[in-house]
This record gives C-alpha cells, sequence and structure tokens, in this order.
C-alpha cells in the first residue's frame, strides 16, 4: 500500500511539472505571436508584414532543420514509437522544443501538440534514466506523461486519458490502481496549467459553442452531415498525399530550406488573403463561432478547405506540427456552412460535421466524442458518437 500512495503522489507531481512546462511552452508561443503579428505590423506598418514574416520563418526553419535536424514527430509518431520499442529519444531536448516553437511562433496552421508530445515523452524517459525510482516505472510514467499532456493541450482531462490508455503497452500494476495514477497526473498538470494561465495569462483549448437547438430537421439532416465530413477527411487525405508528393520532390533536388520558404511564401498568401487560414484554430474557432452569420455558407466551406489545404503544406513543406486543432477549425467551419445550406442549427451542423471528420482520421469515436464534448454541448453528444462512428467506420472497410 504505502508503494501504491508514492506511486501516486509521484504521478501527481510527473503531471504538475507537465503542465508547468506546457503553461510556459504556450505562453512563450503566445508572445511571439503577439511580436511578430500584433508588435511587428505597428512598428513597420507594410501591407505585405505578413508575408514578410511567414517567408521569414520559412527561412529561420529551413536552416535550424538543416543545421540540427530536430523537427517534431507527429503524435501518432510518438506513440507508435513508444508502443513498438517501450522508450523514446530524450537526447537534445532543449533543440527539439526550439524547433516545436518556431513554426508555431511564425504562424503556422498547426497545433502544439506534435512537438509537445514528443518533448514530454522525452522528458519522461529522461526522468527515468536519472531518478532511480522513475527508472523501475518508467513505461507507465511515459504513458502518464502524455495523458497528462493530451488532457492539458485539448483541455479535455477525459480525452487524454482515453486516448493514452488505447495505446498503452503495459503496467506493473492493476487497472484500479492504474486508473487512479492515470487521473492524478492528468488532474496535477491540469491543476498546475490552471492556476498558472489564472496568475499570469496564457492558456489553450477548444472554446464551448452555443447549445444548438436540436428538431426532427436536424435529426433528418444527418444524411447529408455525416458523408460531409468524411468527405472532408478524404479532401484532407488527398492533400496531405499531393503536398507530400511534391514537397518531397522539392526537398530532395532543392533541400529543405527553399522547400520551408516555400512554405512559408504559401502562408503568407493564403493568410493575407483568408486570415483563418493561419494559426492553430482553437483562438479562430472562438470568433468565427461569434462571426460566422456574416460569412456565405460557401465561403464558410471555403475556409475550412483552405485551412484543410495550408495544414498540409507545412507541414510538408517542413514546417512540422500536429494537425489536430486545425482539423478540428476546419470541421466546424464546414460544418456551420452546410447547416446554413440544409437551414438546420448551424452549431449542430458543426458538432457532427467535426466529429465525422475526426472519426475518418482517428478511428477512435469514443475519443473523438471525449475531445469534442467540451466545445459541443451534451445535447449533441449522441449524435456525435454516430458520426464519428460511422467516419471510423470508412477507413476500416477500405483496409479490410
Amino acid at each position: 500500500m504505502g508503494k501504491k500512495i508514492r506511486f501516486l503522489f509521484f504521478a501527481l507531481c510527473i503531471g504538475g511539472a507537465i503542465g508547468a512546462f506546457i503553461w510556459a511552452f504556450l505562453r512563450v508561443m503566445g508572445i511571439g505571436q503577439s511580436f511578430l503579428f500584433t508588435g511587428l505590423p505597428q512598428l513597420v506598418p507594410k501591407p505585405y508584414v505578413v508575408l514578410a514574416v511567414c517567408i521569414l520563418g520559412g527561412v529561420v526553419i529551413g536552416l535550424y532543420e538543416k543545421l540540427f535536424h530536430a523537427s517534431p514527430e507527429n503524435m501518432e509518431a510518438v506513440m507508435a514509437v513508444i508502443k513498438k520499442e517501450g522508450k523514446y529519444p530524450c537526447d537534445r531536448l532543449v533543440v527539439r522544443t526550439i524547433a516545436a516553437l518556431l513554426p508555431l511562433v511564425f504562424g503556422a496552421s498547426l497545433g502544439p501538440e506534435a512537438g509537445l508530445t514528443g518533448i514530454i515523452a522525452g522528458l519522461c524517459f529522461w526522468a527515468g534514466s536519472k531518478f532511480r525510482y522513475a527508472g523501475k516505472h518508467i513505461e507507465e510514467l511515459s504513458q502518464m506523461g502524455l495523458a497528462a499532456a493530451l488532457g492539458v493541450i485539448f483541455g479535455s482531462p477525459l480525452f487524454g486519458y482515453s486516448f493514452s490508455v488505447e495505446e498503452e503497452r503495459t503496467a506493473e500494476y492493476d487497472k484500479a490502481v492504474k486508473m487512479v495514477t492515470y487521473i492524478m497526473a492528468i488532474l496535477g498538470g491540469f491543476g498546475v496549467f490552471v492556476l498558472l494561465g489564472r496568475l499570469f495569462g496564457g492558456g489553450a483549448g477548444l472554446p464551448r459553442l452555443t447549445a444548438p437547438k436540436i428538431g426532427n430537421r436536424e435529426r433528418v439532416s444527418v444524411i447529408v452531415l455525416i458523408p460531409v465530413g468524411i468527405a472532408a477527411g478524404i479532401v484532407y487525405t488527398v492533400f496531405h498525399a499531393g503536398c507530400s508528393r511534391f514537397f518531397g520532390m522539392l526537398q530532395k533536388k532543392c533541400g529543405v530550406v527553399v522547400s520551408a520558404v516555400l512554405g512559408g511564401a504559401l502562408l503568407g498568401i493564403f493568410g493575407m488573403a483568408v486570415p483563418f487560414a493561419m494559426f492553430s484554430g482553437e483562438a479562430q474557432m472562438e470568433v468565427l463561432s461569434e462571426t460566422y452569420l456574416a460569412y456565405a455558407p460557401v465561403a464558410l466551406v471555403g475556409i475550412g478547405a483552405a485551412k484543410l489545404l495550408i495544414t498540409n503544406v507545412c507541414i510538408q513543406s517542413g514546417w512540422k506540427g500536429g494537425h489536430f486543432f486545425p482539423v478540428i477549425f476546419s470541421g466546424v467551419s464546414i460544418g456551420y456552412g452546410v447547416g446554413m445550406l440544409c437551414s438546420v442549427d448551424p452549431v449542430f451542423g458543426a458538432a457532427v460535421v467535426t466529429a465525422a471528420l475526426l472519426g475518418y482520421m482517428m478511428k477512435k469515436p469514443v475519443a473523438v466524442v471525449l475531445l469534442l464534448m467540451l466545445c459541443f454541448p451534451l445535447d449533441a453528444v449522441v449524435w456525435m458518437l454516430v458520426a464519428a462512428a460511422l467516419g471510423a467506420a470508412v477507413p476500416a472497410l477500405f483496409h479490410a
């Protein structure tokens, strides 16, 4: 019993340290973005300052990758390495942290989850190599660390728990103790993150949208909304394949610097034409939720599609990062537009389309709902689960 209590306390401390690290990471990211995209235009009032900043970002990111080869892996790749090898590299953590920050600071349409999960995993395994007690439980601690990280990044503790549990390999303790340790780590991370945000500012997570009105028309509209969400997932896959092929050939012929600069130029052009195309998407989603009625439905669908494209441009050109936040924004924007076209509650349309899109991409319906339930009201949970399950079933059919 004493060992179990000590392990629970250790999990709480690990979670708290992770929460503090994520807060500091996002705080630095926010300060950098504010300077480049708010402060700098006041100092240099030029109409193309966004394009100039993004091209500069491409130069910096390309040179940094050429020198250090430290671009972050996506979240799924990090978990796959841990699941297969039982460890994750813990060297050059400072270099890798800077590599994860740079694309976000320069306004890439990327989420922080890719860089942060790799760094958190590396920190957990570093702790295992430095502290004898941690080393005895390194796999459990790495899994709990990732659960805490995901819960804090997405602002959804249940999502962090469910996603990491599905990926875990082994654990020394029984399921009841294991569940409690995960919860302790997540609560520790979430608590410290929220406390630091209240004291010093900063934060993250998805915004809360207004409750939809669900009537018979909305229930019937899922026949259209779910295929639209799945189609958006297929479009993302097509964009991914096309960008991967194009930028892969470009990097072989011209190098990573040229590729990153072109990616920055395209990001800047998209950003000038469609400002919502830039940044990770959670803050932009809050703005969109208050202003979507000012846009034509077709424009909202176009904004969502542009976000899917520029996210792939960023990732494949060398601006490495996560895709979950931008994809969620795209689903919401497309859902608003299609909901308006179908004359149904736009929030309901956003909930169903986003769930189907994420279900197609994540193939984990329960995790999708746990991620989105803090963003969309509980009234839509059943329909989101149906949409996510059907979205997840489509790629399974192709691989059957």
